[in-house]
């Protein structure tokens, strides 16, 4: 009876490493594409030319390393992050050099691009575009610019494709100091982003760090465990921009 036992534990435990082992391939075979996807969806690049490399375990995760265009150095490189289930969390960018070296102003900026950048400016700071000013423009890939903008205390850096589509846009303030008085709803907006994000207990999200950084913007610093975010957010919990790093 002992011995029937034992068998039929072996066979038990046999079936489940195999079964175990199926799902982990294919996991790791459907990563790669949703990665591809990701990338082309937050970076606005063709599918084309994205490469991704192996899939990597780091920590409980599973990580993809990517970059576009692929075969060449000048390119934006990324990171996309997957749970130990192989389930998508987020992607992030960790280095950009499309750059052209020397980093010269090109004049030849579509209006699309300068009259979006200081739309977003416009609402973000609450002031007219006639009074926002733009410092300097320049190409960072094929159809990529980065726009620095200024007006009154405000300094802010614009990342958009020539269609108008904003990647991202950065805020600086004059009175740029750390502010304990930051209101409620701005924090708990952050760590709710955060928790859906990461699949964590706003208990378990700390803040590490709130500005103001304009006269009812803020940003916030947040980490829990492996996870870091830098989160844009109105007074009143309306957020701008939510970035892992």
């Amino acid at each position: 009876m002992t011995k029937m036992f034992k068998i039929l534990g072996l066979t038990i435990l046999g079936i489940f490493i195999l079964s175990t082992q199926s799902l982990a391939k294919k996991v790791r075979n459907d990563m790669p594409s949703v990665c591809k996807y990701e990338a082309k969806r937050n970076f606005g690049v063709s599918k084309k030319s994205i490469r991704t490399h192996a899939v990597e375990r780091e920590n409980s995760r599973f990580v993809i390393y990517g970059q576009t265009p692929k075969n060449t150095n000048r390119a934006l490189y990324f990171k996309c992050t997957f749970d130990r289930r192989g389930e998508y969390v987020g992607i992030r960018k960790t280095k950009d050099t499309r750059y052209a070296s020397g980093g010269q102003a090109n004049s030849h900026i579509p209006k699309t691009v300068k009259r979006v950048c200081k739309g977003e400016a416009s609402a973000r700071w609450r002031m007219r575009p006639y009074d926002i000013r733009i410092d300097r423009t320049k190409r960072v890939g094929r159809n990529d610019y980065v726009v620095n903008l200024s007006g009154r205390n405000y300094r802010g850096k614009c990342e958009v494709s020539r269609s108008g589509h904003i990647y991202r846009f950065r805020t600086k303030y004059g009175n740029n100091r750390a502010d304990n008085n930051i209101p409620r709803a701005a924090k708990y907006a952050c760590k709710r982003q955060a928790s859906a994000r990461w699949g964590a207990r706003p208990d378990n999200i700390r803040i590490n760090h709130a500005r103001r950084v304009g006269r009812d913007d803020y940003i916030v610093n947040l980490s829990a465990r492996y996870d870091r975010a830098e989160c844009e957010v109105s007074g009143n919990g309306h957020i701008y921009l939510f970035s892992e790093y």
